[in-house]
């Protein structure tokens, strides 16, 4: 397939570290850009030379595009990504897919009828110390998956964007936030869970109809657990780490800083062995240049995996389903809440 040519809605945050991650990726060409804000939109587009649409819907009528990346906020996801695949285009949308279950299914539906991709950007799948972690748990290293024990948390705040503590537009609190990475990626080892239990507290930021801590039981049909939590209240910065159980030992991953450790228990000899990956690199351009530099890094490999998606080839790009069911995790996780607004 020739070079694609990619649309961009929503020139915010994001939006500005997927045009950098597009111009490292010759499979790809930015092409039209389009935001609430004309005379951003206007400035992205002259810096990175694309054009500039009135809005999204006016990009979709173009002829001359293959694909869009939404990068909006999640209130607007179902509509622009249901218009985009019904105008025949491919569809990378960031994370939360939707607010609701509901929403991710019609976005699905709508990929499905038209034969177009769907993609959710669930990044962190390519972040080095996933990557590793994935590279030993397929290579069989722990033996038998038993269990996954998860943890994101980092603290909200009235300095961050309002619009991520509100929960008509990203449809929960913190399990759909930072959380959401931390259930793909948890979700990623465990497989599709068929049992969901959960709950949520809301008691120390009171954004209406958003939980602070979100806590939930997975079980996927072989039997396997997992357990994990999103915070909005980790006073003592941002974690990650997702902790893989198998029956011969164990995987670690944390972000940030990068570290991947592997540990082999000594069944017969009481004896376990210890291997530990540090990347670097990525703890230096971290420091030099914030977390955003490896974020960048990711979306160019997450961007080699939806090229491959839209060719049909094997890929390890969070699908349109990938999407679905890391929301209805945080959906129904919610649904044993004391707080009747969180159900």
């Amino acid at each position: 397939m020739n070079q694609i040519r990619i649309g961009l809605i929503g020139c915010g945050g994001i939006g500005v570290l997927r045009a950098q991650a597009l111009a490292k990726n010759a499979a790809f060409r930015l092409a039209s850009v389009a935001d609430v804000d004309a005379q951003r939109a206007s400035a992205f587009a002259s810096q990175y030379k694309a054009a500039s649409d009135k809005d999204w819907a006016a990009m979709l009528r173009r002829p001359d595009l293959d694909a869009v990346i939404i990068s909006t906020p999640p209130d607007s996801h179902a509509e622009i990504a249901i218009a985009a695949l019904q105008a025949g285009k491919h569809v990378l949308c960031e994370k939360p897919l939707a607010r609701t279950p509901e929403e991710c299914r019609q976005m699905m539906d709508a990929a499905s009828r038209c034969r177009r991709t769907l993609a959710t950007g669930f990044n962190y799948r390519f972040y080095p110390s996933v990557m590793k972690a994935r590279e030993f748990f397929d290579s069989g290293a722990i033996g038998d998956l038993d269990h996954i024990r998860s943890y994101s948390g980092y603290s909200a705040s009235a300095h961050h964007q309002a619009w991520l503590h509100d929960a008509a537009i990203m449809g929960g609190g913190t399990l759909r936030d930072n959380g959401i990475h931390l259930i793909d990626t948890t979700l990623y080892f465990l497989g599709d869970p068929v049992d969901v239990q959960g709950f949520g507290t809301s008691l120390v930021w009171n954004f209406p109809g958003c939980e602070d801590n979100g806590f939930a039981q997975l079980r996927n049909a072989q039997g396997k657990i997992a357990t994990l939590q999103s915070s909005w209240t980790e006073w003592t910065g941002y974690k990650f780490s997702v902790d893989i159980y198998g029956t011969k030992g164990c995987i670690r991953v944390r972000c940030f800083p990068m570290i991947t450790e592997v540990i082999i228990g000594g069944l017969k000899s009481g004896k376990s062995s210890r291997q530990s990956f540090y990347f670097p690199k990525v703890h230096f351009m971290e420091k030099l240049k914030s977390y955003r530099w490896i974020v960048v890094q990711s979306f160019v490999k997450e961007f080699d995996e939806f090229l491959a998606a839209i060719e049909g080839k094997k890929s390890s790009i969070a699908t349109g389903w990938d999407g679905l069911r890391a929301v209805d995790v945080a959906y129904r996780a919610c649904l044993n809440s004391a707080n009747p607004a969180l159900r």
